[in-house]
């Protein structure tokens, strides 16, 4: 055997060394052919979920063309923006009022409902002196977002199991039956197909106030304002005294006797969306 001496009187065979070297060479390769097998299976599952994504999102193209006719008849019925004289207004509002305009413009559903309730949060008497126009618009957004839409916030999709009926899923999810036929485009309670997917809201946190001196009724939903109900002209005002109470199943019957009397569109507007035992405040403003 021939040995080199190195430095140090070390010696070494030169063999050795070659053979040192072929091994960390298939180290090398073993390495790359590991990483280029991780990068492989890794995009074929990216491009597998993505495939199965679209799958899921699939719609008819009849039924989004129809949802869409539905969300611009709503939305046909909201009046313009009017943000009238900015002169005087303080530079906060004056920026959402011409964000409010401009989104209004291009259609643009949730912006419009972001940008009202961010005008409606700054409580100074300038933004107070718009809130009148802007609930009204407020209301029909969010009828829009929430029934033409389907707001993923307020909003859930079931499968229908066997001994399913629409009553108990709605009672399930803290809803009304009505408003589950109403997302479903259901005429009869009756008819349910197991397997079939489904919408239903979400376990809505819904509450009412009365506002005795403005004679109005406002809807929350999850903590923000939805919708302002005016009681008609002429009505006598309301009999129930201000404090905290629950209604019952029937909205229409116990406004009746409360002495709530709001428009009849109004009324099955909102005995269709709320629930027995909601909130129902009573407050002298």
């Amino acid at each position: 055997m021939s040995l080199t001496r190195l430095k140090y009187g070390i010696e070494t065979d030169p063999r050795d060394r070659r053979n040192e070297s072929s091994g960390l060479g298939w180290i090398v390769v073993a390495i790359v052919v590991v990483a280029a097998i991780s990068f492989i299976v890794t995009v074929l599952g990216r491009i597998s979920s993505e495939s199965d994504a679209v799958s899921r999102s699939e719609e008819p193209a009849h039924a989004i063309e129809a949802r869409n006719h539905k969300a611009s008849e709503i939305l046909s019925n909201v009046p313009p923006v009017n943000i009238g004289r900015l002169e005087g207004r303080s530079p906060k509002l004056r920026s959402l009022l011409l964000r409010l305009e401009k989104s209004a413009e291009a259609g643009e559903l949730e912006m419009q409902i972001s940008t009202i309730e961010q005008i409606l949060a700054l409580r100074t008497a300038d933004a107070a002196a718009v809130a009148d126009e802007l609930l009204p618009r407020l209301g029909q957004l969010n009828l829009s977002w929430l029934f033409d839409r389907n707001n993923p916030q307020w909003v859930a999709r079931i499968k229908v199991k066997s001994g399913d009926t629409a009553s108990r899923i709605a009672s399930e999810h803290g809803s009304t039956l009505a408003s589950f036929m109403k997302l479903n485009g259901l005429t009869d309670a009756a008819r349910l197909v197991v397997g079939r997917e489904m919408k239903v809201m979400n376990h809505p946190r819904f509450y009412l106030v009365l506002r005795s001196r403005l004679r109005a009724v406002d809807l929350y939903l999850n903590g923000k304002i939805f919708k302002r109900y005016f009681i008609v002209d002429g009505a006598k005002n309301a009999l129930v005294k201000p404090g905290d109470y629950r209604t019952p199943a029937n909205l229409t019957d116990y406004f009746g006797r409360c002495g709530i009397e709001l428009r009849e569109d109004d009324m099955k507007e909102l005995d269709m969306m709320v629930p027995r035992n909601t909130r129902f405040m009573v407050i002298d403003s």
